[in-house]
């Protein structure tokens, strides 16, 4: 079961994969064939006349981007954090309903196993899928960054794992929610809406001290990539709740689809 589901999902582990890997392709290209002082005068200049709050949104406050790494720490993590949420939310959207979307529930009815192992089998593929796109883009990111004279390997990799902290409870509350529908069109477009009404309430917090409370309301708090450059460590209390969402999402996912009329 966990073969055909993780042959299934190939594809689009690869291409999203992909596009991602092309992004930051662009860039080490792009950031290697600067003119070194030229350069970093117009960026600067360039970041002197960004509104605070912009430069705030994406940690261009605290972090220089005229180096690939400090690039990598503002709009590098957020383009991270952002993309790989979206690929979880909507892996999670669909990797349970596509059966009875594509009518092949009743295939799965037909082998000898029950809906618990079917969950399961989902969850272990999202999870193996999600933990390969992970780690591809960290290994292309060390090669890329390797000849970087100012790579701090432990910020890089907090900065490159922290995301996880966001990306998996997206995946498991999309999960559940899929579990409300009989439609993939549907809870994709959920799933992509979830992650980005979440981004952009964080985005809001991020304009104001005063609207600072908002992005407690967001998923993409619990990957808070300032917290890990200011501190150059991670936010255990971030993970206890990602875990804590993560285990109740899966419990909920269990209860509903063990209960659900799928034919």
């Amino acid at each position: 079961m966990l073969k055909r589901e993780l042959r299934i999902t190939k594809k689009g582990l690869i291409i999203w994969t992909s596009i991602c890997l092309l992004l930051f392709f662009i860039t080490y290209v792009t950031y290697f064939n600067m003119n070194g002082n030229e350069s970093s005068k117009a960026l600067k200049e360039m970041l002197a006349i960004m509104p605070d709050e912009l430069l705030k949104m994406f940690n261009m406050d605290i972090v220089d981007i005229d180096t690939v790494f400090g690039w990598f720490k503002t709009e590098g993590y957020t383009f991270i954090t952002l993309f790989t949420c979206l690929y979880s939310a909507i892996l999670g959207s669909n990797i349970l309903l596509k059966e009875e979307s594509d009518k092949t529930i009743e295939f799965l009815h037909s082998k000898p196993i029950t809906r618990s192992n079917i969950i399961s089998a989902k969850i272990w593929c999202g999870l193996i899928n999600i933990l390969i796109m992970f780690t591809v883009i960290t290994i292309f990111n060390i090669i890329g960054m390797s000849i970087s004279n100012n790579l701090e390997i432990k910020l890089f990799l907090l900065l490159s794992l922290t995301p996880l902290l966001s990306a998996l409870p997206f995946f498991f509350i999309s999960m559940y929610i899929s579990t409300f529908f009989k439609k993939t069109s549907t809870t994709n477009s959920i799933g992509i809406g979830f992650v980005f009404v979440s981004y952009f309430l964080q985005i809001i917090s991020a304009i104001s001290d005063k609207v600072d409370f908002i992005k407690y309301t967001s998923v993409f708090t619990l990957s808070d990539g300032r917290n890990i450059i200011i501190n150059n460590s991670l936010n255990y209390l971030a993970i206890l709740i990602s875990i804590t969402v993560v285990s109740i999402s899966c419990y909920g996912i269990y209860r509903r689809y063990n209960n659900k009329e799928l034919v």
